[in-house]
């Protein structure tokens, strides 16, 4: 079962108003979600998106009984702007998008995600887009291959397992997960394999980032969250991926630095300087050892907090 990471220290951070509207950008299981439902009340509302319809389903399903109204919609978090637009909704108060993969998508042996199952090479988080993993190895070069495995997974040994994955591939031998996981089990020499983590972990990741595009603008896409916020409204991310951390850091820094435009004939200097977001967070809060502890997939999380300025 899938455990929310660092639901305490979010809800500290977004504290949405009794009645107010917030968003769950990236909604999995529903557990932060819950929180949230919880914190706005009867009269608030809720807007569940997940780009993978069968986890948005199961959040539904596990949030039938929260107090406020819901909305529940089959989309990407990049696409909030768009979302709020169709749902004529202007601005919201609290906006949560959380970037990790859930253990329900993990441990589902017919997603293609984990290499604990012999399963297809899928690893899509949205089954309606066409290529999977499989799709994707079947017509890498192997340069492009060295550099996701190096860039998306931090892989030292990414030459000898893209190049051990092309073999395969070649002789028909990369159709499950299985292949994947005996191809860089075959790469890196057993006496540097790493006890600690499964040595095929960042190969796995590398390859789901690149089949579902995880990292792609990002921080034009946060840039414009945050135009989606009310004054004094928070977005709150939680990042995996040292890469989505400093899309984060980085979208967050510019619209810190950026002044908003002046308001009416009248506007003082003074509001003319404000800028777009304060960082709540000038460094990324990580969860406590305990939490570690209880739930290990959240030893790489690092939230980042910004408050709309007024």
């Amino acid at each position: 079962m899938h455990k929310p990471v660092m639901v305490r220290e979010v809800m500290e951070y977004l504290n949405p108003p009794v009645g107010g509207i917030a968003v769950d950008a990236t909604v999995g299981a529903g557990g932060h979600a819950c929180a949230l439902a919880e914190r706005l009340g009867r009269d608030g509302l809720l807007i569940a998106l997940d780009r993978d319809a069968q986890m948005l389903a199961l959040a539904q399903q596990n949030l039938a009984d929260i107090p406020c109204m819901a909305h529940y919609i089959h989309a990407d978090y990049r696409n909030l702007p768009e979302v709020l637009q169709e749902l004529q909704i202007k601005a919201v108060d609290s906006i949560l998008v959380d970037m990790g993969v859930c253990s329900e998508q993990l441990d589902d042996p017919e997603r293609g995600f984990a290499f604990r199952y012999d399963a297809p090479l899928d690893m899509r988080l949205d089954r309606e887009q066409p290529t999977t993993a499989y799709h994707l190895l079947q017509r890498i070069r192997l340069p492009d291959l060295v550099r996701i495995l190096r860039e998306y997974g931090g892989e030292q040994w990414a030459k000898p397992i893209a190049r051990a994955i092309i073999r395969r591939r070649d002789q028909g031998r990369m159709n499950t997960t299985g292949d994947l996981a005996a191809a860089v089990l075959e790469a890196i020499p057993k006496k540097f394999q790493e006890k600690r983590i499964h040595p095929a972990t960042r190969t796995f990741q590398a390859i789901r980032i690149a089949v579902n595009r995880e990292l792609d603008d990002l921080q034009p896409a946060f840039e414009a969250m945050a135009g989606c916020l009310k004054v004094g409204g928070v977005i709150c991310v939680l990042a995996y991926h040292s890469l989505e951390d400093r899309a984060v850091k980085h979208a967050f820094r510019n619209l810190s630095q950026r002044v908003r435009e002046p308001v009416g004939v009248g506007a003082s200097a003074t509001e003319a300087a404000r800028p777009v977001l304060e960082i709540l967070t000038p460094k990324p809060v990580e969860p406590s050892e305990a939490e570690i502890q209880d739930n290990p997939r959240a030893r790489s999380a690092k939230l980042r907090a910004a408050r709309r300025a007024g």
